[in-house]
């Protein structure tokens, strides 16, 4: 008798195959919405009343109606649990996702900061055979040089297509040779893009004028570069945010930039982030510039911070993803479904779960890619990492460098 239940349920209850797709990374907080099932609940009583109905009308003696009742009863009751059940299971899901997307987010910080550090003691180690002397007299030869090539950016008017399939049809759609054009570069972007770098702003004029390109259905725009950004090392981790800026202000630019006040520095500065161990009295600043105001701070390689002298340098550390390690997004825009080991490039397993820990390291990045991968994955010398700072670089409007 008890096995007549889970049998009755089957029945009215078919659209809960549902629950049998796949779920999906986000679908976890919403498997089957809450009316859906209060519409199942109401179904299934409707038919359980009409059983009742139909058997009090029918030719059966009164223990057999008895039983029907009792049944219907049963499955009642069965299901109800079944649906409070499933709330209380999606309540757990929906924290656990909450967990997981939090230690992503945390799992990405460490990465950076780890990264970041690796930078800075990079920057601070002076090259064999350079005396500290000789590193104070380079001064301004130690900026960041960008390449002078020129940029723009290609973008479809249909949102559905890919940047492969952008790129694709703007080689089909230009001939360089019957333009003329000196193009140093094609490499793909968001949104369905591809940005173009010639030598010249002459090759910039005609892409831009190209009525191949307008009648085809694609937007041309001038690549826009961002703001450079400088790490100022070592700051008192007790002064405040205003404190440092207006240091940076007073004691830095005030004479060197005489016809920016201190409302027009304040106004070109922003802070991205701040690095370093959490209880240490020092920390350093990651902060947003104009190309003249960071020019103005790092020609002397040390800027004064009320009593403090802190070395600073241009920051063009590039994002890396711990779990494809490739660069250029976070954690936790990967697109990627499984993760790739850092220490010996393989998919399927994270650095912690390596069985190979005993053999050599190979470079994740540039595994991926087929190239020599003989290095620590995010080594200095890694040929991805110093292409993806190059990228990083000729991005940045370092204007008068």
């Amino acid at each position: 008798m008890e096995s007549s239940p889970s049998r009755t349920v089957g029945s009215p209850t078919t659209p809960a195959t549902k629950t049998s797709v796949p779920i999906q990374k986000d679908d976890l907080l919403e498997v089957i919405p809450t009316p859906e099932i209060q519409n199942w609940m109401t179904t299934i009583e409707q038919c359980l009343n009409e059983i009742c109905t139909i058997s009090s009308e029918g030719k059966l003696n009164m223990e057999q109606k008895l039983r029907i009742s009792n049944l219907c009863r049963k499955v009642t009751h069965g299901t109800s649990q079944m649906a409070v059940q499933y709330q209380a299971l999606k309540i757990k899901v929906s924290r656990a996702h909450t967990v997981i997307s939090s230690l992503e987010d945390q799992m990405d910080v460490s990465q950076r900061l780890k990264d970041l550090q690796q930078h800075i003691d990079e920057s601070m180690k002076p090259t064999m055979g350079t005396s500290f002397a000789d590193m104070v007299k380079k001064g301004a030869n130690n900026f960041i040089h960008p390449s002078k090539l020129q940029s723009v950016a290609i973008y479809p008017e249909d949102k559905s297509k890919s940047s492969e399939e952008t790129k694709t049809l703007v080689q089909k759609i230009i001939r360089p040779e019957q333009m003329k054009l000196h193009v140093r570069g094609l490499r793909k972007t968001k949104n369905g893009g591809v940005i173009i770098s010639t030598d010249t702003k002459d090759d910039i004029e005609k892409l831009k004028q190209s009525e191949q390109l307008t009648k085809s259905g694609f937007t041309i725009d001038e690549h826009r570069k961002r703001n450079p950004r400088v790490v100022v090392i070592g700051v008192p981790s007790a002064m405040q945010e205003n404190e440092v800026f207006n240091c940076l202000y007073h004691q830095n630019i005030a004479d060197k930039l005489q016809n920016c006040d201190l409302e027009m520095f304040l106004a070109s500065v922003k802070l991205s982030h701040k690095s370093g161990k959490k209880d240490a009295e020092t920390c350093n600043y990651i902060i947003e510039v104009s190309p003249a105001i960071r020019k103005a701070l790092i020609s002397k390689e040390r800027v004064f911070v009320n009593w403090s002298s802190c070395p600073v340098r241009d920051f063009t550390l590039v994002t890396r993803c711990y779990k494809c390690h490739q660069y250029g997004h976070a954690a936790k825009y990967c697109r990627e479904t499984t993760h790739t080991c850092g220490h010996c490039g393989e998919q399927g397993h994270t650095l912690k779960e390596c069985p190979k820990k005993v053999d050599e390291p190979k470079c994740a990045t540039c595994f991926h890619f087929k190239k020599p991968d003989n290095h620590n994955t995010g080594a200095s010398d890694c040929p991805a990492k110093i292409i993806a700072e190059r990228r990083y670089i000729n991005s940045i409007d370092y204007a008068g460098a």
